[in-house]
């Protein structure tokens, strides 16, 4: 008994001690790795760890050092490291879940081990030039909130691939990058992917499974594949690629869409685009000969603004653009139907401006060169496409000859 009485306070004494250890208000500073082995007999910790610039460990032959945070598979908090100059290894073993990740300004690190991840809240990656691939085993990261990828020397995402549930997600400025594929339903805020050269052979992308998203913007990629993509709740823009052709053969909804200096493009393909809530802008695609590919659209819910070399622009179920319509192009063109509708039925609801035959096609808010804001048409010179309700027109002509009839 006398022996229970003594342990009891003993036990007590060492679980409070662990419990200390494993938690802690302030941010735990880590400069060595006998510092890390600290918090190893803890399954979670809860707080913030930092790495400072000067490590303590002895560098190797090269200047480089090595740092392992092992045991915890949970951190409640945020690992962040800056500018640690000399580090070029960092591994946690047995990590599954972290709330955030912030490493900038490594130059030497080359190798980024989490063979157990599983989660991430938020992740950011800047200023990583040695960091070539991610070392995450089994599935890699599942759940994320924020990604953020810059300025470094991945080649691939391998380890983020397999991501079911984002937030955001921002890749930019990562010169080996060659390919993106991610396999997420739903974006809940934004997509940004930009300057990711590829070593200029370009960047693939592909969101095969990807139904849902607020705002999409694609640079510099050499294609982008969305074959599920069925609502985009505010922008999705593609800003100079140099993908050939885009489809999105399930997108009914956008709120704005934008193609703007896509040098290559040739073919815009969306079938079931029923409705832009925003403004619809394509310009300066200077392959772009024919918009034929939005045959379902029916309202534009601000302006409309079309520039470039197109020879042809097919809107067949045009029903509203409440705001300015726009559309300029170098070559010949007949605005007949585009005037009509402005003019006799009320589809076009802003300032109109359409022209052909400009040397400098212009975008919105621009004066065509020309005196007339429509280009006749002529036996050699390409259309506006624009279908009415025949039958219902044909019946109003016939309503009114009838009131004609019984008045006189």
């Amino acid at each position: 008994m006398a022996v229970i009485t003594y342990l009891l306070p003993a036990v007590a004494l060492a679980t409070t001690a662990v419990a200390q250890r494993c938690s802690a208000s302030a941010t735990f500073t880590v400069t060595q790795s006998a510092d890390a082995s600290q918090i190893a007999s803890c399954t979670t910790y809860s707080g913030s760890i930092a790495i400072p610039t000067d490590l303590t460990d002895t560098p190797d032959g090269n200047g480089h050092t090595s740092l392992s945070i092992d045991g915890v598979e949970k951190i409640e908090g945020n690992v962040t490291i800056d500018n640690a100059g000399t580090l070029s290894s960092l591994s946690f073993a047995d990590l599954k879940s972290i709330t955030g990740l912030q490493l900038g300004g490594l130059q030497l690190l080359s190798e980024l081990s989490m063979p157990q991840i599983q989660n991430v809240s938020q992740m950011n990656l800047t200023a990583l030039p040695a960091l070539q691939q991610f070392s995450f085993g089994g599935s890699g990261v599942t759940q994320a909130r924020s990604i953020l990828i810059t300025n470094t020397g991945l080649s691939s995402l391998q380890g983020l691939d397999q991501l079911e549930t984002v937030d955001s997600f921002n890749v930019n400025n990562n010169q080996a990058l060659q390919n993106i594929s991610l396999q997420v339903s739903s974006i809940k805020n934004a997509i940004n992917i930009a300057a990711n050269d590829g070593f200029q052979s370009g960047l693939t992308t592909s969101f095969p499974m990807l139904q849902t998203a607020m705002n999409m913007t694609f640079r510099n990629c050499s294609s982008v594949s969305l074959p599920s993509l069925a609502n985009v709740s505010q922008y999705l823009g593609f800003y100079g690629n140099t993908m050939e052709s885009f489809a999105a053969p399930n997108l009914t909804t956008v709120g704005g869409l934008v193609f703007v200096d896509n040098t290559e493009l040739t073919n815009i393909s969306i079938p079931n685009l029923t409705s832009v809530n925003g403004s619809c802008q394509i310009a300066n695609n200077t392959m772009l000969k024919e918009v034929d590919g939005l045959q379902e659209l029916s309202i534009i819910a601000a302006s409309l603004d079309f520039n470039g070399n197109f020879t042809d622009v097919q809107l067949p179920a045009l029903s509203q653009v409440r705001g300015a319509f726009n559309l300029q192009t170098s070559a010949e063109f007949d605005c007949s139907a585009f005037d009509a509708a402005k003019k006799s039925k009320g589809i076009i609801k802003g300032n109109y401006v359409c022209s052909g035959s400009q040397a400098k096609p212009g975008g919105a808010g621009t004066k065509p060169s020309g005196t007339s804001s429509g280009s006749k048409a002529s036996s050699t010179s390409a259309a506006g496409h624009l279908d009415f309700n025949l039958p219902l027109m044909l019946g109003a002509a016939s309503l009114v000859s009838g009131l004609f009839q019984m008045i006189f």
